[in-house]
């Protein structure tokens, strides 16, 4: 992850950067080795522009991702998510 948060509550808030093709699969991997293991988490997905990103890798991204981000610009969206998950 790039950042855990401690919230509100014990479950840590994983916050993932995602630039590219390369990182959406690095990230599908560790979330899903997460899920497989049956950690308690939650995660925040900011694509720097998810339409660049593989149509493919994305929808395995998507499958074990929780909240996405589309890309940098959207930063009332990242705070509106970052305050529900971790206010």
């Amino acid at each position: 992850m790039d950042y855990c948060i401690r919230g509100r509550s014990d479950i840590p808030l994983f916050l993932y950067g995602v630039p590219n093709r390369d990182k959406a699969r690095l990230t599908t991997i560790m979330l899903g080795y997460f899920h497989l293991h049956k950690l308690q988490f939650e995660s925040i997905i900011v694509f720097e522009d998810q339409a660049e990103i593989p149509r493919a890798d994305l929808a395995r991204l998507s499958d074990v991702g929780g909240d996405m981000i589309s890309s940098l610009d959207a930063t009332d969206d990242l705070v509106r998510k970052l305050e529900q998950r971790a206010a």
